[in-house]
């Protein structure tokens, strides 16, 4: 699975990969604090989460998925 973080700052537009969404989270919080705006992830099923939807993107992946049977 890859999570893309995009990002813009003073120089350009960034755009970053991470295998979880733990792992992009913590990135995004970086650049945040780093003085990037614009701070996105968007998860391998193509959902994109703004700064202020992070808290969405994490009770996503931490609610179990159902189990079918």
């Amino acid at each position: 699975m890859r999570f893309l973080i995009t990002a813009s700052d003073t120089a350009g537009n960034v755009t970053l990969n991470r295998e979880s969404a733990p792992a992009a989270l913590k990135k995004a919080a970086e650049l945040i604090s780093d003085g990037c705006w614009n701070v996105e992830i968007v998860t391998p099923d193509g959902a994109t989460f703004h700064s202020g939807e992070f808290d969405q993107l994490r009770e996503r992946v931490s609610t179990p998925a159902p189990i079918y049977r």
